[in-house]
C-alpha cells in the first residue's frame, strides 16, 4: 500500500509555524509527517535549529491521529543508540503507534560542533548498523528482524559480523561491538508497539545495510536513478532472507508553489547548500561556509532541477506519481513554498484527494 505524506523542515521553520503547518496538514486529510532531526541548519540565513523529539510530542499532543517520522536521526556520534531507543520508546509509549524512527550516518554539521570527528561514510554506516542493532534489542524486537540469529549476512562488514551480545531472561541488554558498547541495559519503559525503523542510504553499502536490518529505505534518488538503487536494496532483502514486498521505500521530493514562478524558485534558496557536490559527506560543519560554497558552487540551473517548482499546484500531481510509479511506497512531499500555509491549504484540496484515491487504495 502507498502512502502521500507531509514533510516539515525542523531547520527552516520555527517550532510553532512546523505545528501549525502540521495541523492544517492533518487537518486537509494528510495522515503522517516526516521530520528531519538536526543540530545545526543546512543555511545560515534564516535558519532554526529545532529539537526536534520535542517538537513531536508537542505536535502528538496537538493532533489526533497523524503519524510522525524522523528523516533522519543519526545515530552514530551526538545520540547514544540507548537513548534514541528510550527516547522513541517513550513517544511510543505515550502516542501508540503513530511514532516511527529513521536513522542514518549524519551530516558534519550536526556532529562536530559537538566535539566529534568526521570520519569515512564506511565507519559511519557500520556505525549506524550497531545503532540499528542495539536499538532493536533494547526494543526486544524479533532477533530474526533484528538479523542478529546465528545466520550471518554476506552484507555484514567485518565490523557487523564480530560482536558480543546478550539479553537475560529479565531483558537487560549487553552489547559489545566495534564503536558502541552497552553493559546490561533494559528499557523500564517499553514500546507500546512495533515501532517502524527505517535507515536512509545513497551508497551501496548504506542501501544493502538499509535492507538487512531496517524495515526500509529512505533515499533522496528521483525516480529515474531509482532503478539501480531499488535492485540493490531488494537483492539485499531477499539475501538476508526477507521480501522485498514487506520493506518501504521512502521518498521525499522537493516543491515549490507559487504562481509566480521568480518567487517560487526564490523561495528554493534556502536549500541551495544540498546541492554542493557531495553534501551528504563534506566536513564542513559551518553553515555559514557552507552557504558561501553554495553561492560559489551551484549554479541556477542545477538549483532549479533539485526542485519541482510549479506554478499551478495540480502539475504536481504527474511528478507524484512518477515516485510512486517507479516503485516507492511513501512519498513525503517537502515544500519549500514561498507560502506554505496556503500550499497546504491546496495541495490537499486540489492533489491529496487525487493521490490518495488513485494510488492509496491500490
Amino acid at each position: 500500500m502507498t502512502e502521500l505524506g507531509y514533510w516539515a523542515s525542523q531547520e527552516q521553520y520555527s517550532m510553532q509555524e512546523l505545528i501549525d503547518f502540521v495541523k492544517e496538514a492533518e487537518k486537509g486529510g494528510f495522515k503522517s509527517t516526516l521530520t528531519s532531526d538536526h543540530f545545526h541548519p543546512w543555511s545560515h540565513t534564516n535558519g532554526h535549529g529545532n529539537f526536534t523529539w520535542v517538537w513531536i510530542s508537542a505536535i502528538a499532543e496537538r493532533t489526533k491521529k497523524m503519524k510522525f517520522l524522523t528523516g533522519v536521526t543519526a545515530g552514530v556520534y551526538r545520540y547514544n543508540p540507548g537513548i534514541i531507543a528510550q527516547a522513541f520508546a517513550s513517544l511510543d509509549v505515550l502516542y501508540p503507534g503513530r511514532i516511527g524512527l529513521g536513522v542514518g550516518s549524519g551530516e558534519a554539521m550536526n556532529e562536530v560542533p559537538l566535539g566529534f570527528d568526521w570520519p569515512s561514510a564506511e565507519i559511519r554506516v557500520e556505525r549506524t548498523i550497531e545503532a540499528i542493532k542495539i536499538i532493536n534489542k533494547l526494543w526486544l524486537k524479533d532477533e530474526k528482524r533484528s538479523k542478529d540469529s546465528a545466520k550471518s549476512s554476506s552484507n555484514d562488514t567485518k565490523a557487523n559480523e564480530s560482536y558480543d551480545s546478550t539479553i537475560d531472561e529479565d531483558g537487560f541488554v549487553t552489547f559489545t561491538g566495534r564503536h558502541f558498547k552497552i553493559e546490561g541495559a533494559k528499557l523500564y519503559t517499553p514500546p507500546s508497539t512495533d515501532i517502524p525503523l527505517y535507515m536512509a542510504g545513497s551508497g551501496p553499502q548504506a542501501i544493502k545495510a538499509a535492507a538487512t536490518y531496517a524495515d526500509g529505505l529512505i533515499t533522496t534518488s528521483k525516480p529515474k536513478e531509482s532503478n539501480e538503487v531499488f535492485d540493490i536494496f531488494d537483492d539485499a532483502a531477499r539475501e538476508a532472507d526477507k521480501s522485498p514486498d514487506s520493506l518501504q521505500k521512502i521518498a521525499k521530493p522537493k516543491v515549490s508553489y507559487s504562481e509566480d514562478y521568480e518567487q517560487a524558485f526564490k523561495s528554493c534558496e534556502f536549500w541551495r547548500t544540498t546541492q554542493i557536490d557531495d553534501a551528504f559527506n563534506i566536513n564542513i560543519s559551518d553553515p555559514r561556509i557552507l552557504e558561501q560554497k553554495a553561492q560559489k558552487e551551484v549554479s541556477d540551473d542545477e538549483q532549479k532541477k533539485s526542485t519541482i517548482i510549479v506554478t499551478s499546484i495540480e502539475d504536481l500531481i504527474s511528478p507524484i506519481e512518477d515516485y510512486f510509479q517507479a516503485g516507492f511506497t511513501q512519498v513525503y512531499i517537502h515544500s519549500t513554498s514561498p507560502d506554505e500555509k496556503e500550499f497546504v491549504k491546496l495541495f490537499t484540496k486540489k492533489v491529496l484527494p487525487y493521490i490518495q484515491d488513485i494510488w492509496e487504495k491500490k
